[in-house]
């Protein structure tokens, strides 16, 4: 899952800016930074509708309650205030009695722990799916979103969601499923990505341009050449981020010539992050002399704690494994010195993706699974749906009955990923 940060406006409330940020597992989880206007970094997506929490957990219950006989329709209901915390539970309903194992014998200890993680996610299958299909017709864009994201590790469900994402009214909903679509290739998909081509938004047509590639289109990259020179923040991070996926080395000297251009107005940490996500793109094209920013970026000062979680996802996804020393230390680090849960959290999903220790990052996430920032428990479950053990799945279907429906949402998505992703391997 990568970091994403998308800053956008909500069609149905043009004054209200919406604010995107995710993880990614691999090439979507997704984080791709749609302006990389990060405040803190974690799996939830943050978006402001004049909704405040308890708000979007009761129109998000009453979505659930009636999704059964209104499959096709999007709810605007919204339930009682003292309904809203019952809405986890009464999604959660695990069979009962024992799992049964399979008979063919894993080859080691890894991938036996990983089957029966498998088997016993798909004791909550079907409420995580039920989850995330109430989640992707929500009013609350920053949910529709998220629950397309989390279903990238099925793609059966993949596709039964992301058609209404692409038309979604939210850009940033759309950039979601064209990621998402890229993560997980369905070239059925594209008669419904080849519109997006003309969207509105630059970061959209960016998205919809790699996502064509990865389903085996012919597609023109070109018009992504001007966005690395713009001065929208948005429009310039996801360049980069596109650029880097596609994986033409003729993009770097196009890129390196946009560094320490435009973006004058723009606040310096913001424009640091988007040097990040350049310097990224450079390493996935073959520069590798800019991966040194971004184990640079690991230190950086407590004030400046975004650029350390997006240094530590980037080192994740480049797997850059002499980092590893750098990441130990951010978490070994105690007392005064101590990180924040953000950083902690995310030096540890950096861990795992390098093939490190499962029991030492569930260590990591089990002091935080009832912290009070909701943001720091959707990154707890991000981070436990990289683990694929049975421990982890327990932890994830209790975070699936959280007072907040990002981390539900967060933790259904794990869910997912524990029963049709990939096993981790070292």
């Amino acid at each position: 899952m990568k970091l994403h940060a998308c800053s956008h406006q909500d069609s149905r409330n043009p004054t209200q800016a919406v604010v995107v940020v995710t993880t990614q597992r691999s090439v979507l989880r997704v984080t791709r930074a749609l302006c990389l206007a990060i405040a803190v970094p974690s799996l939830t997506i943050a978006c402001t509708r004049n909704m405040d929490a308890q708000s979007a957990r009761g129109e998000f219950s009453s979505k659930q309650r009636s999704i059964t006989n209104a499959r096709g329709a999007s709810s605007t209901g919204q339930a009682a205030s003292g309904n809203a915390t019952q809405f986890g539970s009464s999604l959660v309903t695990p069979q009962s009695g024992e799992v049964t194992l399979s008979t063919q014998e894993p080859v080691d200890l890894s991938q036996q722990q990983a089957r029966a993680a498998s088997e016993l996610a798909s004791q909550h299958e079907q409420s995580a799916q039920s989850l995330l299909r109430a989640a992707s017709r929500s009013s609350w864009a920053a949910l529709r979103a998220h629950a397309v994201e989390a279903s990238a590790s099925n793609a059966a469900l993949l596709a039964e969601l992301v058609p209404a994402a692409l038309a979604d009214s939210n850009r940033g909903v759309r950039f979601v499923a064209c990621m998402a679509i890229a993560e997980r290739p369905t070239p059925d998909l594209s008669i419904f990505i080849q519109p997006l081509l003309q969207d509105e938004s630059a970061s959209v047509r960016a998205a919809a341009t790699l996502a064509l590639a990865r389903c085996g289109k012919k597609v023109d990259p070109s018009p992504i050449a001007a966005m690395v020179f713009a001065n929208d923040p948005e429009v310039r991070a996801n360049a980069y981020l596109v650029l880097g996926e596609l994986g033409n080395p003729s993009a770097i000297p196009m890129i390196r010539d946009s560094l320490g251009k435009g973006l004058e107005l723009i606040n310096p940490l913001r424009v640091r992050l988007i040097d990040l996500a350049a310097a990224e793109a450079l390493v996935k094209l073959g520069d590798q002399r800019e991966v040194e920013p971004i184990r640079a970026a690991l230190f950086a000062p407590p004030e400046q704690m975004e650029l350390t979680v997006v240094a530590c996802s980037a080192i994740g996804r480049l797997k850059d494994e002499p980092a590893r020393p750098m990441l130990e230390r951010l978490l070994s680090v105690d007392g005064q010195a101590r990180r924040s849960p953000e950083i902690r959290l995310s030096a540890a999903l950096a861990l795992v993706e390098l093939g490190g220790s499962t029991d030492a990052a569930f260590a990591v996430a089990r002091e935080y699974m009832v912290n009070a920032d909701g943001r720091v428990r959707a990154l707890v479950a991000s981070l436990l749906g990289r683990l694929r053990s049975p421990q982890a799945v327990e932890a994830l279907a209790a975070l699936v009955r959280d007072s907040d429906p990002t981390v539900q949402v967060a933790a259904a998505g794990g869910l997912d990923a524990a029963e049709f992703g990939e096993p981790n391997t070292p």
